[in-house]
């Protein structure tokens, strides 16, 4: 392969890996561009697209790349006074130097996004740690410094609540009633809530769950615009979600983006190998 060339793959692809993964980074912690698109669309719309939102940044990262390609294009461009044997060069040669398509890397980078998201959560399953016993009150005072812990978690629930495709959220605190902003939530299918919430003699509640920080822009808003205040950190407690249904998840994520990915390139390269055996001199 020619060195430019391969030169040329090498630092496309490792620009639309590095693309994806800081539009996935800002999708997860809800921050950056992300979180700005997010909330501009809350404000026309009432409701944001979590899959759109990332789409538009990725293009977006995309077209600066081109923008600063087609700004510096010219130290591609032929240097004058090249000797004219170089410029009568058989075209062959000149289509094997130039370098391949931005758009193309592009696709390659967006096979990233299975295996990304499936190590996002694998590391997340991974880190999750061991079965702790917490109440509302630990989630209140800062106690927890992960960012993501697996427990059986006690509190009062809240007669508000929001439901979003059958998947309710619902404030749960120390104290009944309490009129604090709300700082954790449980979230659980609304067909699995006997299965997972345990009611207990004293009106307390105990949710087995990975409990992680970041209620989702759309659920925040709604909450607010229904008049109930929201801390500016939120933790979520997802009800019957373990560890090891992450880590599986994960791998089977990360195996479908590596198959993927290998039927791509498989494919790239049957075709150029059969480009280069039917091509006439």
């Amino acid at each position: 392969m020619n060195p430019v060339k391969n030169q040329n793959n090498k630092a496309g692809l490792a620009l639309a890996a590095a693309m994806v993964a800081l539009t996935l980074y800002w999708t997860f912690t809800y921050s950056g561009p992300y979180r700005y698109l997010a909330e501009l669309q809350l404000k026309w719309f009432g409701v944001y697209y979590s899959e759109a939102t990332a789409i538009v940044i990725i293009l977006g990262l995309l077209g600066i790349a081109l923008g600063i390609k087609f700004l510096f294009r010219g130290a591609e461009r032929p240097v004058p006074g090249t000797p004219s044997s170089a410029r009568n060069a058989p075209t062959a040669i000149a289509t094997a130097t130039a370098p391949e398509p931005w758009l193309r890397y592009f696709r390659y980078g967006a096979l990233l996004v299975p295996f990304g998201f499936g190590g996002w959560t694998y590391y997340n399953g991974a880190h999750a740690g061991s079965l702790q016993q917490l109440t509302a009150v630990d989630f209140q005072n800062g106690k927890l410094q992960a960012h993501l812990v697996y427990a059986d978690v006690r509190g009062h629930l809240s007669g508000t609540y929001l439901s979003k495709e059958h998947y309710l959220y619902i404030p749960m605190s120390a104290e009944q009633n309490a009129a604090a902003p709300v700082q954790l939530v449980v979230g659980v299918n609304e067909k699995e809530m006997r299965k997972y919430m345990h009611r207990e003699p004293d009106g307390t509640f105990i949710v087995r769950g990975v409990a992680d920080k970041g209620l989702e822009g759309d659920v925040k808003y709604a909450f607010e615009k229904n008049g109930v205040t929201v801390g500016e950190s939120v933790w979520v407690v997802h009800a019957g979600r373990d560890p090891s249904g992450d880590k599986t998840f994960g791998l089977v994520m990360m195996g479908v983006g590596i198959v993927v990915a290998g039927l791509v390139f498989g494919l790239d390269g049957f075709r150029k190998r059969k480009r280069t055996t039917t091509k006439p001199l």
